[in-house]
This record gives structure tokens, C-alpha cells and sequence, in this order.
């Protein structure tokens, strides 16, 4: 397909943290020219940029290949795979700080002020727990300046730990997560064939699209699942109650938009924000799109967001 062509990638080391980047249209490292505008999408948890692929090419094409569309994951969510060149990740253990959530912010912070001009605007895309860091990069004066408008997608803002899957993370996984980190990590010592083909099954069985195997056994990785799960507890201390002002001072230049299925994000929250900023651009699905909505429903969204 043409967006395949049109993508590049590469894993710079930001933060520390060899990081991988997604682009469509210019790369990171080129001069962005006469080009004032780009698209930066901050993944959710798990943040490998290879699930939002169809998303983003779908932006692309439907902005005429015009605007640049970056992607950028959460740091030590993709490793590399091997090669000569290859920096290796910081293990999680001793480097707490660059893996839970403000370090996850602190590594956005940083890419923005390597790769995007201070004179360029950008276009922020986030999905769950992106849309928590890219409006604390609101905050941020120099970063915030740059920002043109924010799209917060099934936005995890407040009250994570309250939420179905909250409870489920923090009541039924969290106690025996001993027991499912013995498991992966056996998974993962299996073959690579035989790994795939579980990957496989379960992508038919779940109606995941198969382009997306490669960033599922990526996933896989006992030193990225590890990762992902840090991050994923942190989020359940730290995303407590609602920023209401950031939300508020911004709103000229946020839209939200909300699931009717979502686990992580309950109607509730939808109805609560209404009430209280009855003039925010907040809108709720009526396509019944889940929350990993990259996964079935990422060139309907990609439409979406454009439109």
C-alpha cells in the first residue's frame, strides 16, 4: 500500500530510551521546510507505535498527504529487534523513573523540544493515557505554545482505579501478577514459530487484523510486558481527579471524544465532564468503537478524527 511506502521508522534514543518513531511524510530528522504544521499522535499503554499504523496512515491520506503524521510510543514499550546498532534498553529495575508516568511525560517533553521547531504547530493526537500526558504538556509553556489542538481519544483523565478495568487490574491481576509474569516468561522461551502461530490463533479467535502479528509478538517480550504493567499501576495511583482547569483554560483548542463500551472510561465520566463544563467539545461514539480502537476500527477513527 502506499502508506507502507510513504512510512518511515526508526528507534533515536530519547530520554535515555531507544525509542521508536512512526512518520508519514517527513521524517523527524529532516527539515520540515515551509512546513509550519504537523500531526503527533501519543500512543496509550501499551505504546507500540505498530498498532496505530492503519490509524495513522488513514490521517495521512485523508489530510492529501499535506501535514506530516508522527507517532511516538511509550518509552520501553518496542524494543528493537536486534541489530548492530542496536542501544540497549534501560532494564526497568534501577530506572524506575524513566518508565512510570512522569517519566513517560518527561520523555514526550523531551522529543518535542528535539524534533519540532519552536515556530511549528502541532496538531496533538492521543488515545487513554496519552490524552492525560498531552494535557500536562499544556502546562509545560514552551511545549504548550507549539500546540495548536488537541484530540483526545477514549481519554483515561481521572478515576482510572474506579473504572471496570480498574478494578480488574487492581483487585484480580495485580495480587497474582507473580503468576503471569512465570507465564509469559515461559511463552516466551518457546519457539518463534510456535509463538506466532499462538499469536495467530488468538488474533483470529479476537478479530485482530493479522498486519498487526509482527507489534504482537513484539509485545510479547517479557522486558516490554513488564514495562507496559509498571506504567499501567502507576496510572492507577497517579489519575485521580479530573484537571478541570487545564481543561477549561484549554478548551478552545481540545475535543474529546468519548467510548459507549469502554472499561477504562465509563459513560459516566462522559456525562460528569458535560455537567461541569458544559461548553467543552466532547463527543460521545455512536459506532460502539472499544477502547483499543486501533485494533478493529482504526480507518473509521482515522475518518473521524479528520473530518
Amino acid at each position: 500500500s502506499t502508506s507502507a511506502i510513504n512510512m518511515q521508522e526508526s528507534y533515536p534514543v530519547i530520554a535515555k530510551v531507544p525509542t521508536h518513531i512512526l512518520t508519514w511524510g517527513k521524517w523527524i530528522e529532516e527539515s520540515l521546510g515551509d512546513q509550519k504544521e504537523i500531526v503527533l499522535c501519543i500512543t496509550g499503554n501499551p505504546g507500540l507505535p505498530g498498532f496505530y499504523t492503519k490509524f495513522l496512515s488513514t490521517v495521512h491520506e485523508c489530510l492529501n498527504k499535506e501535514m506530516p503524521v508522527w507517532v511516538i510510543g511509550q518509552a520501553g514499550h518496542d524494543e528493537a529487534d536486534e541489530n548492530p546498532y542496536k542501544r540497549p534498553t534501560p532494564p526497568l529495575k534501577g530506572n524506575e523513573e524513566l518508565y512510570n508516568l512522569s517519566g513517560q511525560l518527561q520523555h514526550k517533553i523531551e522529543f518535542i523540544r528535539k524534533y519540532v521547531p519552536e515556530d511549528v504547530k502541532i496538531h496533538l493526537i492521543a488515545h487513554s493515557i496519552g490524552s492525560y500526558m498531552a494535557l500536562e504538556l499544556l502546562k509545560v509553556p514552551d511545549i504548550s505554545a507549539r500546540v495548536k489542538h488537541c484530540y483526545f481519544l477514549f481519554p483515561t483523565l481521572e478515576r482510572m482505579a474506579s473504572t471496570r478495568n480498574g478494578f480488574i487490574v487492581t483487585r484480580l491481576i495485580n495480587p497474582v501478577w507473580c503468576v503471569w509474569q512465570w507465564f509469559y516468561r515461559m511463552f516466551a522461551m518457546l519457539p518463534l514459530f510456535v509463538r506466532t502461530w499462538i499469536i495467530y490463533i488468538y488474533f483470529l479467535i479476537d478479530r485482530i487484523p493479522k498486519c498487526y502479528l509482527g507489534t504482537g509478538l513484539k509485545y510479547m517480550n517479557p522486558a516490554v510486558i513488564d514495562k507496559i504493567w509498571f506504567l499501567a499501576i502507576d496510572e492507577m495511583k497517579k489519575v485521580k481527579e479530573l484537571d478541570l482547569n487545564t481543561l477549561s483554560e484549554n478548551k478552545h483548542r481540545i475535543k474529546l471524544y468519548y467510548g459507549t463500551t469502554d472499561g477504562w472510561v465509563p459513560v459516566k465520566y462522559y456525562h460528569d465532564l458535560k455537567a461541569r463544563l458544559p461548553d467543552i467539545d466532547a463527543e460521545l461514539c455512536t459506532k460502539k468503537y472499544d477502547h483499543a480502537f486501533v485494533l478493529r476500527s482504526a480507518v473509521q477513527m482515522g475518518f473521524t478524527v479528520v473530518m
